[in-house]
């Protein structure tokens, strides 16, 4: 068991997608590999939830590790460091992330991020931090990380992983070397879909907003069905046949965030509809209330990375639904 504030790595192994080399990778590697001797200290991977950029984290994490990387700068896989990466103990390799229970990271987390890069590497050329997500990092373990930043160990490499960038403090993005991951082409997408078995990719990228892992973990959890059950209930909180209260606490038991993204996209293709409509101007109150909710959901999601309770979080958005679509 990692002691609070510990720096994991001894016995964590990697994440299991750094093996995958997933055609939408291929831009974002080139950009980080185009000049391994002259890598930037700190590298921010951002993008949607669904396009794999952890897994691509390890991926160069293991090749920056590597006694001897091949072409295009990937790891060879069979050197001493190779092998006490695979098995999760490289020493030269950390990986911050959300503790068990936890929604934020802490500052003693981060604290020993310092600690750990002001020694000198042990058997590799570089030491390498993971930090993942980093939107998670609360306002102390930011400010400690900053410190860390405007005066980076020699030697020393650290990857930021975030799907909501909007959730760093500006002074930890202004230096960082920022990599976006983008959605692929919708083509890409449903043919790799189609290689994993799934039956009809268009749909559930659609679900899925575009991102081909999550789109893979909604057909493999029935995601389809899930989303339909929770715009049912959704519906029925605002036409007053669903009590907020029971709603919210399924939501919370299923999971809160994918709700709340179901909802956003609802909310925000309803609104799409009616200012697509001829009858737009008549429907400006409908449409004004429409962003105003919009705006409640976004608030609801930033908040669900927080201590605040769950539950009473999601009854208040619902709560306000049921008022306000009543109006």
């Amino acid at each position: 068991m990692a002691e609070p504030g510990e720096v994991r790595c001894a016995g964590i192994p990697p994440h299991p997608g750094y093996r995958e080399r997933y055609p939408w990778h291929a831009r974002a590697w080139a950009q980080l590999t185009r000049d391994p001797a002259r890598l930037p200290h700190a590298l921010l991977l951002h993008g949607q939830p669904g396009l794999g950029k952890e897994a691509l984290a390890w991926r160069f994490a293991q090749a920056l590790v590597c006694a001897d990387p091949g072409a295009g700068f990937e790891a060879c896989g069979a050197c001493q460091s190779c092998r006490l990466y695979v098995a999760g103990t490289h020493p030269d390799l950390r990986f911050v992330g959300l503790e068990e229970e936890s929604r934020q990271i802490a500052v003693d987390q981060i604290r020993a991020v310092g600690s750990f890069l002001a020694l000198s590497p042990h058997s590799a050329a570089r030491k390498v931090v993971i930090v993942s997500p980093a939107e998670a990092m609360n306002l102390s373990a930011a400010n400690s990380l900053l410190k860390v930043l405007e005066e980076p160990p020699p030697g020393s490499v650290l990857v930021l992983v975030s799907s909501r960038i909007a959730g760093l403090p500006a002074t930890v993005r202004s230096r960082c070397a920022a990599i976006a991951l983008g959605v692929p082409p919708r083509a890409e997408a449903a043919d790799w879909l189609r290689a994993q078995g799934v039956a009809r990719p268009e749909e559930i990228l659609d679900v899925a907003a575009g991102a081909p892992l999550a789109a893979l973990e909604l057909e493999r959890s029935d995601g389809l069905n899930e989303r339909k059950e929770v715009l049912r209930a959704f519906e029925a909180v605002g036409g007053g046949t669903e009590d907020p209260v029971r709603c919210a606490t399924r939501w919370k038991a299923a999971d809160s965030r994918r709700c709340l993204s179901w909802v956003q996209d609802e909310v925000a293709r309803r609104i799409g509809a009616l200012m697509a409509g001829s009858e737009a101007t008549s429907k400006s109150a409908e449409i004004k209330r429409l962003f105003e909710f919009l705006d409640e959901v976004s608030e609801a999601r930033r908040l669900l990375e927080t201590p605040l309770d769950q539950t009473l979080l999601l009854e208040d958005l619902l709560i306000r639904w049921s008022r306000a679509a009543t109006r």
